[in-house]
């Protein structure tokens, strides 16, 4: 496990959730994320820009998420 990244907010974590169902899905992210969201995430290479209008989560994104979500169960 990895350190959780302090410098992302409540709303940063809810679009890289959007992310994990999406791409568990097997379909597209429909929302489009704040420019503000998408570049921090991107920055801290939680998300990738795939293509024109496509966004994925990386393993660091799930890591972050897993992080969080074994946090609030202790």
């Amino acid at each position: 496990m990895t350190a959780m990244d302090y410098r992302l907010t409540t709303e940063d974590i809810g679009w890289l959730r959007k992310l994990r169902d999406a791409q568990a899905a097997s379909q597209p992210l429909r929302d489009i994320p704040p420019t503000t969201v998408l570049r921090k995430l991107t920055m801290l290479g939680c998300a990738q820009v795939k293509g024109r209008g496509e966004y994925s989560i990386t393993f660091r994104g799930r890591d972050e998420l897993l992080d969080r979500e074994l946090e609030s169960e202790i």
